[in-house]
Formats: C-alpha cells, structure tokens, sequence
C-alpha cells in the first residue's frame, strides 16, 4: 500500500514539474469558479472573515517569498517540501480575491472610465497567470497583494459606517497603507538599505495607494458598494402591496429591456424615472438623479438634479422614483450619480410627440 502510494505521489510530482503553468492556471479558475458559485452579498459576514483569512495567508506567504528571494532565507527539509508547491495556494488565493473584488466592482461599474477600471483590474488578474509576468515574480504579487488589501477596506468602511464618502474611502487608504507599513517595517526594515528591495516590494504598494486616491477623485473606481439593480423610463409609477410598478409602452419584442426608451409624450405627460439601488444593510445614503438634455445648440447640458435617499438591506435593492413634468423633445440621459459624485448607473432614452391619440393600454413591470 505505502509503494502504491509512493508511486502515485510521484506521478503528480512528474505531471506537475511538467505542466506547472497548465496546473497553476486551472487552479487559478478553480478558485474563481469557487468564489462565483460560493459568492454571497457583500455585506456577507461570512465572505467578509473569509476574504480576510485569504489576505492573512496571502501575506505570510508573499513575506516568506519575499525572504527567500531577497534575504536568502534557508527553509527546513521540510519548509523545501512544502514550499515547491505554495505557488497552487498562492495562485488560487489571488483567483478567489480577485474574482471577488471584480464582481462586485462591476456591479457598481456604469461609466466607461469605470469600466476600464474592471477591464484593467481583469487584466491583472489574467497576467498573474502569464509565464512572461510570473518570472518578475515578487513586483507584480506586491501590485496584486496591494490592491486586494485596498479593495478590501474600500468596502468593508462603507459597509460598517453605512455611507459612502471621503471619510470611509480615506480610512480605508489610511488601514490598508497602515498594515502594508507595518508589514515593511517588521520584516523588511533592517534591510531597506537594499535598492532592489525597494524598488520591487516598497515602491509597488505605494504606486498602488496614489492610483487609487487619483482613481477616486477622476470617478474611475466604481461606488462600490452602491449598485443599480435595475432603472427604466416610465409614464407612471404606483406602489401596490408593496411593490413598485412601472406602466410603459415598450414593444414587446424588447423583452430584455425596462421601461420605455422611445418615450411617446402627449399634454399633461410627466417622465419618471424608476430604479433598484442594491446598497448593504443599514446603509444609508443619497444618490442624485441627474437629468441631461442634449441640446442642438450647447450638446450634453444638466437640466435638473433630484435628490434621491436610499435605504440598504433589501436583496433587489432599494426602490425609488423621480419625475420630470417639464421637457423638451429630444434626446435625454438620467445619471445616478452617489453622495460622492461618482457614477452608479444611466439610461439613455429619447422623447417625441404622440402623433396618435388614442387609448393606450400600458404594461408593467414589477419592481
């Protein structure tokens, strides 16, 4: 039995040797498939002690490796042992975090500057897989390491202090530039004489703090954890045994869509816009309804901002309306825009005159 064992223990070790980054790929979206399937609200108690247990040990390794590479750190037999394979934890650890984080920020993503934030992030995310990227080694786990520390304080102060803002968003640059300090200053310290070291491993996270502050004050990082459910254009909204409901005209071949988007307006019409805003419990909080007109004179002008407070806890999110009595024909755009003046959703839609005036039987959808 113990031969048997023996030889089967050395097959994997020959067919790992062989194809290490076949293996360490697959392991990688093992770990984003897990978190996918295992992923929960992100307010989730759970998920929040687990991403946190996933950072502890991503740390300790990412130190260890750090020794090694630059403090020439000898290992035990043993730690040899162990430590041939720590790239398959490593690898499905930064899976697992980094699907987290990209989920949840495309969540909240609406604008195209936030959107080339996930498409940079996912980038990331796809390169520690590269073999190229992964012989830099250490540089490249400190940039991923330093933003999934920052992805993870930008939502946990949001989530206890309920709110968005500059309070929540400095403490958790403030946090996460704290430990990543006291980790250098522990471990790293004595040797900071090292200009190698620096420049792999302290510059690095530093980079990575200034572009997410600049991230922040350009709109480029979603208003995580603030995300629209679902937003439409509609002739009216009532509330009947607590639900919201939306009556339009939209053509029953747009199936997927919400709301009417060709907006068909006779006298005494008002334009009223409904959304689902996913916000975690106990949060609260305003988000404005920024209402656009593209003018043929002065292009994209801001014909009106409505305020908007919304409540957190609710699974499809918080239900809310604003309306428009006064318009002009054209084409029209209604930005969510949070407390921060960062982008959490749009609607694009355009309004003309009925030209027929007959009885219109509205549909509904259902908030």
């Amino acid at each position: 039995m113990l031969e048997k064992l023996k030889f089967y223990k050395s097959k994997v070790l020959d067919f790992y040797e062989r194809h290490e980054v076949l293996v360490s790929m697959s392991v990688f979206v093992a770990g984003f498939l897990f978190d996918l399937l295992t992923l929960g609200r992100i307010d989730d108690i759970f998920n929040l002690i687990q991403q946190a247990v996933y950072l502890v040990i991503l740390g300790t390794l990412l130190i260890l490796e750090i020794r090694i590479t630059y403090s020439k750190l000898e290992l035990s037999l043993k730690g040899k042992q162990f430590w041939q394979y720590h790239n398959l934890i490593v690898h499905f650890l930064f899976g697992s975090l980094l699907s987290v984080y990209t989920i949840f920020y495309y969540t909240s993503a609406s604008a195209l500057t936030s959107l080339l934030f996930i498409g940079l992030l996912a980038g990331l995310m796809l390169a520690n897989e590269i073999e190229q990227f992964q012989k830099i080694g250490v540089p490249v786990r400190v940039t991923l390491y330093a933003i999934c520390v920052l992805s993870y304080f930008s939502f946990f102060y949001p989530i206890l202090m309920g709110h968005i803002g500059q309070i929540p968003f400095w403490l958790g640059v403030s946090t996460s530039a704290f430990l990543l300090a006291l980790i250098w200053k522990f471990n790293f310290n004595s040797s900071a004489s090292s200009q190698s070291l620096k420049t792999h491993v302290l510059y690095p996270g530093i980079i990575v703090h200034l572009a997410f502050i600049l991230g922040y004050y350009t709109s480029f990082i979603p208003p995580v954890p603030v995300a629209i459910k679902k937003i439409g254009i509609y002739y009216d909204v009532k509330k009947i045994d607590g639900k919201y409901i939306g009556l339009h005209l939209r053509p029953f071949w747009k199936f997927w869509g919400q709301g009417s988007s060709h907006f068909e307006a006779r006298e005494g019409d008002k334009i009223v816009v409904l959304t689902s805003i996913f916000s975690p419990t106990d949060f609260k909080d305003k988000v404005y309804l920024k209402w656009f007109y593209d003018d043929p004179n002065e292009g994209w002008s801001l014909r009106d901002s409505i305020p908007l407070s919304i409540l957190g806890g609710r699974d499809a999110g918080f239900r809310g309306f604003g309306s428009k009595s006064h318009f002009e024909y054209g084409d029209w755009r209604v930005i969510i825009e949070t407390s921060d003046e960062r982008e959490v959703g749009r609607i694009n839609f355009s309004v003309t005159q009925e030209t027929h005036l007959g009885t219109r039987e509205f549909k509904e959808d259902i908030y």
